[in-house]
């Protein structure tokens, strides 16, 4: 019977829980809920900390968030 290395066994373990460790970015729908937040990873995204979809997403998010606040003064509402 082979006997297996444990070296080899060791990388496919380490392979295997870091591949479950990825997350989702956040959404959009999130950083709405969560506006403190989402400029903090604006603020990174364009120092370059931050990089991938929740740029996109926390974007999105204060931009929205920002132009209802213009209309709304600019309403008087």
């Amino acid at each position: 019977m082979p006997r297996i290395q444990p070296f080899p066994m060791a990388i496919a373990v380490l392979l295997a829980v870091a591949g479950c460790a990825k997350q989702e970015p956040r959404s959009k729908q999130y950083f709405d809920a969560h506006l403190d937040e989402a400029r903090q990873v604006v603020a990174g995204c364009k120092d370059g900390s931050n990089r991938g979809e929740e740029c996109n997403n926390a974007d999105l998010a204060v931009q929205e968030a920002d132009a209802k606040e213009r209309l709304k003064r600019f309403f008087g509402k």
